[in-house]
């Protein structure tokens, strides 16, 4: 029988932990990548406007800026120049794609690969100093509860990914491979929807090989709500699907689950 916990209680993720989750979810990434044929590049994802090379080229793209900083930099500048209508997050994913769109698709995984390993082991040897920096003035207009670059790099930098699997294996109808460390990405996401819960004191259930039990708020839980793992954290992703909920007492509660947003 499963555990419960309470979601903050699930301890903070350390970065030789994100090293070893970042490192299984970069190989399930490239086995999925490696399966497609060529009409899959062009399949439209549920990233508005994104096809699967353009997600392919985003995540490229990602890795990229880990490992050498300064491409990172060119981009952004050259991104809020170029997009000044856009958001500088948005910008900046939109010139990913521009910079690396004219790769075929099985060029881009080959990068993926190349340039993944080196990006997690720059991550990891990020200096305390550097991790405590504020960045949220790079982005003003996508505000963070934590804006310091251990959480966009050790948290986002994490679930980002993926999510953007999960995106991939629903483009192009592979199956989506849940192993050990798709559960820890998901009790992260619990964890930081715990410590931003203000409704009624509930017990989550996520089912599926990436779920777990945990309980939201204080005190004796005046609802249970359960769902799929990987379909409620698309919902709490802001993906358009309506959740899809079992709910055994407090209908509130259950409303206050099925709008809960985290970011990723």
């Amino acid at each position: 029988m499963q555990t419960t916990t309470n979601a903050r209680e699930i301890p903070p993720i350390t970065p030789d932990r994100v090293a070893e989750v970042a490192t299984a979810e970069l190989e399930a990434s490239i086995a999925l990548l490696a399966d497609l044929d060529d009409h899959d590049w062009t399949r439209p994802t549920d990233c508005a406007g994104w096809t699967v090379h353009d997600l392919t080229a985003h995540l490229v793209g990602q890795y990229q800026g880990l490992v050498k900083p300064g491409v990172f930099l060119r981009r952004h500048r050259r991104a809020h120049r170029r997009y000044p209508a856009l958001s500088r997050l948005d910008a900046d994913n939109r010139q990913q794609i521009d910079d690396l769109g004219g790769y075929s698709g099985r060029e881009l995984v080959a990068m993926l690969a190349a340039t993944g390993p080196k990006a997690i082991r720059a991550r990891r040897r990020l200096p305390g100093l550097l991790r405590r920096l504020h960045v949220g003035r790079m982005y003003p207009e996508e505000p963070l509860s934590d804006d310091r670059l251990s959480y966009v790099l050790d948290v986002l930098g994490l679930r980002d990914p993926w999510m953007h699997r999960v995106d991939l294996a629903r483009a192009t109808g592979r199956p989506l491979v849940l192993g050990t460390h798709d559960r820890v990405v998901v009790a992260q996401v619990i964890a930081e929807l715990g410590r931003a819960w203000e409704g009624p004191p509930v017990l989550l259930e996520l089912t599926g090989p990436a779920g777990g039990r945990w309980t939201l708020g204080q005190g004796a839980p005046v609802a249970t709500v359960r769902a799929d793992a990987v379909d409620y954290l698309r919902v709490l992703s802001g993906r358009n699907d309506p959740p899809a909920l079992e709910v055994d007492g407090d209908q509130a509660a259950a409303a206050a689950v099925a709008t809960a947003r985290v970011v990723f």
